[in-house]
Formats: structure tokens, C-alpha cells, sequence
């Protein structure tokens, strides 16, 4: 247990390396926004977590996250970072009471909060870094959960927004190989609950 909140302490904490930008609002040609941002799909093949991401933006695969099932990405420059994980809900908690549990920032810190009963996203800044952070929550709290991280400088959140307007919404859990995704197979052999 303390290590995903480690983990969870730690996504919504880490400060990406410092860089110099162009200007507020504004990204330079090291972001890799200059062109086409050559939109993909990034698939965790043993969740079944999908989200769309500019593969041109977040060039460099930086390798599994610490905790969960994922891959980190960064751009060029490293100073800006995307890690899609998937985390199992074991103890069976809804966003609101996650977030409770294992958010160790005061909520007057955070800039943006939104919680609804199958998701949470949160923003703030930390140091010149703006992070924002989306779990979708299975239904019936049975199953993984679902996340975005999302880590860039400050000064350029503006430039930032369509991106990860994009990558939040996109965020969803897809069939794996043999036809189910992760959260179904604990729903098999269970009568389907009445509305």
C-alpha cells in the first residue's frame, strides 16, 4: 500500500528537467510540434488500456513505469513526459475515496480537480512544471484502473491544452487478444447486476 502512494505521490510531484522555452504559451521546435504530431494508439497488451498520444511529440520510449503495467514516453528533449499505466483497484475504492487515501498534496494545491464516479482528473503546478493526472475507475470497482500522467513546462500549458485534451479522453480500456479486457475476467461466472 505504501508504495502506490509512493507512486501516486511521485507522479503528481515529479518535476520534469528544467529547460529554456520560447515564451509563455509557446513551444519550440524541440517539442516536436512544428509538425504533423502523428497521432497513435498506445495499447498495453496485458491491461487492454488504450489512449491516443502524439507518437511525433513523445518520441522516446522511456521504458515501463514504476509501478503498474505501461510505458512511459518523453520528448525529445526530455522536458516533457507521458506515462500510461494500468494499477489493479484492490482495495475496490471509487475515485473520491482514492484520491482521499492517496493524494498527498492538499487539495487547495491542485489547480484543477475533477471527480466523477468512474474517473478522476486532477492539474497543478509544481516548480516550472505544469502535471495533470486521469484514472478511469472500472464499473463496480472491480478491475484495473486506467492512467494518464502527463508532465510539461509551465510556461507552455496553453500550447499544451489540445494535447492533452486529446490524450485524457481518449484514455479507455480495450478487448485483449482472447477477447476480453483485464476488468471482465473478474465479471465472468457473476450474474450481470440489475439497474
Amino acid at each position: 500500500m505504501a508504495r502506490v502512494r509512493a507512486f501516486t505521490c511521485a507522479l503528481a510531484l515529479a518535476a520534469a528537467t528544467p529547460v529554456t522555452t520560447t515564451g509563455a504559451g509557446t513551444l519550440d521546435s524541440g517539442a516536436g510540434l512544428d509538425r504533423d504530431p502523428d497521432w497513435r494508439t498506445y495499447l498495453d497488451p496485458d491491461h487492454g488500456t488504450a489512449v491516443e498520444y502524439p507518437a511525433a511529440v513523445f518520441s522516446v520510449q522511456a521504458g515501463a513505469p514504476e509501478r503498474g503495467s505501461g510505458q512511459e514516453f518523453r520528448t525529445q528533449d526530455g522536458r516533457a513526459r507521458l506515462i500510461i499505466y494500468t494499477l489493479p483497484n484492490e482495495e475496490r475504492r471509487s475515485p473520491r475515496s482514492y484520491l482521499e487515501r492517496h493524494l498527498l498534496l492538499a487539495p487547495g494545491a491542485l489547480e484543477y480537480t475533477r471527480v466523477t464516479r468512474h474517473f478522476f482528473a486532477i492539474s497543478g503546478t509544481r516548480d516550472a512544471d505544469t502535471f495533470y493526472s486521469r484514472c478511469n475507475f472500472p464499473h463496480g470497482r472491480r478491475g484495473d484502473m486506467r492512467c494518464v500522467f502527463l508532465q510539461y513546462p509551465q510556461r507552455e500549458t496553453k500550447a499544451w491544452d489540445a494535447i492533452v485534451t486529446r490524450i485524457s479522453l481518449s484514455l479507455r480500456e480495450e478487448p485483449l487478444a482472447g477477447g476480453m479486457a483485464s476488468s471482465e475476467r473478474t465479471r465472468i461466472g457473476r450474474s450481470p447486476r440489475r439497474r
